[in-house]
């Protein structure tokens, strides 16, 4: 009886520890893909900031563009 409540135990160890190995692998890629949104955010932003006002229409939808295709790299990542 000791051991089958010893295997149980062991069985249920190593279950609860690969579970936990992969929840930090996609914390990782949670991670990698907020800071990989949070740089074209930024990119973004400082874009917008030069575009000049007599040209500011061409030059935001351009930003905008530029955006929605780092969005999408990060979303392939």
């Amino acid at each position: 009886m000791k051991r089958v409540l010893g295997g149980l135990l062991v069985v249920m160890l190593v279950g609860t520890a690969a579970a936990a190995a992969g929840n930090v692998s996609r914390r990782y890629a949670d991670a990698s893909s907020d800071a990989c949104l949070a740089s074209c955010s930024s990119d973004n932003t400082q874009c917008k900031r030069v575009c000049p006002t007599v040209l500011g229409a061409p030059c935001i939808a351009s930003c905008d563009s530029q955006y929605q295709t780092c969005t999408r790299s990060c979303q392939n990542k």
